[in-house]
């Protein structure tokens, strides 16, 4: 497992790579001190259980996953016995019989099916703008304009940005369109290109960030939106400068945890529920309290408070009042859609086949068909 890890987490994307760890970390907590020749299918289908019923406890808790998740990742656990065949770690006959345990059939197992991704609506969108930082709403509307993954929105810069590729550069009308085209994005390894465009109102945006920044900084930071807070935070002070503490004085030399320069997919999604709870606040009692030392309850220390009962029902709250960011590009392929129709759709969102857009991201008008039907039925 350690020697898979150190591989793969240079060798794929920062989400597949964030995917695999999961993996590997259940796979530890089952069979971590089990010989790597003797693991066979027993052993994987005891890991696909531990999946299937998720963890309640400990510092990795994890809910049960879904069927398609599972299957999943116990496909990244084949894989690395694949990759330590190949390397002659084990043998090949502990690769071939793993791949003799057949995937989690819907309605033949216990692992639930979840429904699919959805389209967030607008109101919960403009709920939760207020409550997130500069950075993250810039981000939230540009996915929403552009119809981009999370991801390939993170680390954009300046200079990634072509403003002449359309009629952009000096002298463009309003008319121009930018073109940005990420180095790293889903389809990368199987050569394929991918072109983002940004419009006026993206470009309105995004001048914002570009203006006084070195070509080669991202334009998203958490760096910058730390000292945002900081500096609104002192800017709402009502101790007097003269008493209290001063500003900065409590920061140290060598934190723990420092604001990065860029936005992770994971650190996006979490400013993003942050943002809901604050929104969409649970009810009283299922709200973190303070703890000596006047912090408030992180989510273990939250979960671990709570009865079963309570746990399921701050679960469900949750679930009716968080949304995420891949949701954002199922919205704006849903709105283009109805607006310019499926193959805009496919084109701004770089499918290479619009089947995809169309059973996947772009909800259809159920308001046409109501129509057909009250007109012919």
């Amino acid at each position: 497992i350690a020697q898979y890890w150190k591989w793969a987490k240079e060798y794929y994307t920062e989400t597949s790579a964030y995917g695999i760890r999961a993996s590997l970390r259940v796979l530890r907590d089952c069979h971590g001190s089990t010989d790597a020749g003797s693991f066979g299918p027993n052993a994987l289908r005891v890991v696909r259980d531990a999946m299937v019923l998720g963890k309640a406890e400990g510092k990795h808790r994890r809910p049960p996953w879904c069927r398609k998740t599972v299957n999943s990742r116990v496909a990244d656990i084949v894989r690395l016995f694949k990759w330590a065949a190949s390397r002659e770690i084990v043998g090949p006959d502990v690769y071939q019989a793993l791949n003799t345990l057949a995937p989690l059939k819907r309605g033949r197992c216990a692992a639930p099916d979840h429904e699919p991704v959805k389209p967030v609506s607008m109101e919960l969108v403009d709920a939760v703008k207020p409550h997130v930082s500069r950075q993250v709403r810039a981000l939230i509307e540009l996915q929403l304009l552009c119809g981009a993954r999370p991801g390939e929105l993170l680390r954009l810069r300046a200079r990634d940005i072509d403003t002449a590729a359309h009629g952009g550069g000096a002298g463009a009308t309003a008319s121009a369109v930018w073109v940005y085209r990420p180095s790293q994005h889903k389809n990368v390894h199987r050569g394929k290109d991918r072109s983002i465009y940004f419009g006026p109102q993206a470009q309105a945006l995004l001048a914002e960030f570009m203006a006084d920044r070195p070509l080669d900084q991202y334009l998203f930071s958490p760096a910058d939106a730390d000292l945002e807070r900081r500096a609104e935070r002192n800017a709402r002070r009502k101790t007097p400068l003269s008493c209290g503490n001063v500003s900065g004085e409590s920061i140290k030399d060598d934190p723990k945890w420092k604001a990065g320069d860029d936005y992770t997919t994971a650190s996006y999604r979490r400013a993003i529920e942050r943002g809901c709870d604050k929104a969409f606040p649970p009810p009283e009692h299922l709200r973190p309290r303070r703890v000596p030392g006047g912090r408030a309850e992180n989510d273990l220390q939250l979960m671990a408070r709570l009865t079963p009962k309570q746990r399921a029902e701050l679960e469900a709250w949750r679930t009716a009042h968080r949304w995420h960011p891949n949701q954002l590009r199922h919205t704006s392929a849903t709105l283009i859609r109805r607006q310019f129709g499926l193959e805009a759709a496919q084109l701004v969102l770089g499918h290479s086949s619009a089947t995809i857009t169309d059973a996947v991201y772009a909800e259809r008008d159920t308001s046409k068909i109501a129509d057909v039907i009250r007109r012919v039925g």
